[in-house]
């Protein structure tokens, strides 16, 4: 019986073998077929490889007399110039405009070949359950990094249809050794002036609160979901009220200041006090948050160090400096970096309550990037600061990283 059973099994995985063959044959054709497909209609396209220029500049003629007419594209191209392959403008122009997209179900297609020689098909579901994320992930967040990089050495400018040319470190020399570096080196200031305050509004705030709070009681549940609730609220949302509560003729802030006969500021006019206004909607947000981070750490920590610590004589601020801030060291420096990463890449609010104003006083870099977008609509400098942008978070995260290692204790 068992060795029936065995020969059965055998007979089977015979079978298996040979469908995923079949099939790994003709994924690998179609793959090959798609990524070739894609390659061409991106270095035609994207790249504006000089080869196929002239080809390129037929599908944009194209184009332009189907918008001016609103007539479908029409029309075919010789790909070879000796008449025996022929193609259709309509569909050269599909392929330029989804080349990423082709070129990416064919590299899965590629891939699921080889997977299928190698794998059983029990672990191939599986693994076609993960490739639409990993699809999506690819599409939609690193490719558009990497095709960053490109648009970052041409000329690209936004709301102009003609092709793209490559220009090599202009973009660059720019930002580097032109007006460029000005803006830049006021920006980034500007930028880090905001993030050391909003990491310290964080962990200081957070870790008082914390202390604070840390009662389990339904009172203290209740007024811990009070302050944490802004954390919800969507950014934009926040935004427009504060600019109603930091209205220096009319809002609630300054007439609270008034009670106690203190002329406040018009906050986000003045170039001086724009910047702590924008603060004031971020502490808002944040230490909520922060607080709940915390909370649970502190749980976390095990009561038998406060007990010796007793023993000992320590009294509670002893205790906490010498067992509850240490114990916390992981805790904060997951607040350190999510809180870093997230102060250098703000935007909304300060988009929705100054756009980088009055002047630049709060012009942070982000809000310079998008203003050199889709303002000035350079599309190209814009790609070269966040390049830079980027390595200059990266490197910082990384040295974060390495400087943590040595003194955080991750005991608990």
């Amino acid at each position: 019986m068992g060795s029936k059973n065995s020969k059965n099994a055998a007979a089977r995985e015979r079978h298996i073998s040979k469908s995923a063959r079949i099939i790994s044959a003709l994924l690998f054709v179609l793959g090959l077929l798609l990524v070739t497909i894609g390659v061409y209609g991106y270095v035609m396209g994207d790249l504006n490889l000089e080869s196929l220029r002239p080809i390129a500049e037929k599908v944009y003629a194209a184009r332009r007399e189907a918008r001016s007419f609103e007539i479908p594209i029409s029309g075919q191209v010789d790909l070879f110039g000796e008449g025996k392959v022929t193609v259709s403008l309509a569909l050269l122009s599909v392929v330029m405009n989804n080349a990423v997209i082709i070129a990416l179900v064919g590299i899965t297609f590629l891939f699921n070949a080889v997977m299928f020689r190698i794998q059983s098909w029990e672990r191939m579901k599986d693994l076609f359950c993960v490739q639409p994320a990993l699809f999506f992930f690819l599409l939609f967040v690193y490719y558009p990094v990497v095709d960053l990089v490109r648009i970052s050495f041409t000329d690209m400018r936004m709301l102009v249809t003609d092709p793209q040319h490559f220009v090599g470190f202009k973009n660059y020399e720019w930002l580097f050794l032109k007006s460029g570096w000005d803006r830049f080196s006021e920006s980034i200031i500007i930028t880090l002036s905001y993030t050391f305050w909003e990491i310290f509004i964080t962990l200081v705030g957070g870790i008082l609160l914390a202390l604070l709070f840390n009662r389990m009681s339904r009172a203290f549940n209740a007024w811990r979901s009070i302050v944490f609730m802004p954390k919800y609220i969507a950014v934009a949302t926040s935004a427009v009220v504060f600019i109603w509560i930091l209205n220096g003729n009319y809002g609630i802030l300054n007439y609270v200041l008034s009670l106690f006969d203190i002329q406040g500021p018009n906050w986000l006019v003045e170039a001086k006090t724009a910047l702590t206004g924008i603060l004031f909607l971020t502490g808002w947000r944040v230490v909520g948050y922060a607080m709940m981070i915390y909370l649970s750490a502190m749980q976390g920590i095990p009561r038998d160090y406060y007990e010796a610590a007793a023993i000992d004589g320590a009294d509670a601020v002893q205790r906490f400096r010498f067992v509850t801030l240490p114990m916390l060291g992981p805790t904060t420096l997951f607040l350190l970096v999510t809180t870093f990463i997230a102060s250098m890449k703000v935007f909304h609010s300060v988009d929705v309550m100054t756009g980088g104003g009055p002047g630049t006083a709060t012009n942070v870099m982000v809000q310079w990037i998008y203003n050199l977008s889709f303002k000035d609509f350079r599309a190209a400098r814009a790609g070269a600061v966040s390049v830079v942008f980027f390595f200059i978070l990266l490197v910082a995260t990384m040295a974060t990283m390495r400087w943590s290692d040595r003194l955080i204790s991750y005991d608990s």
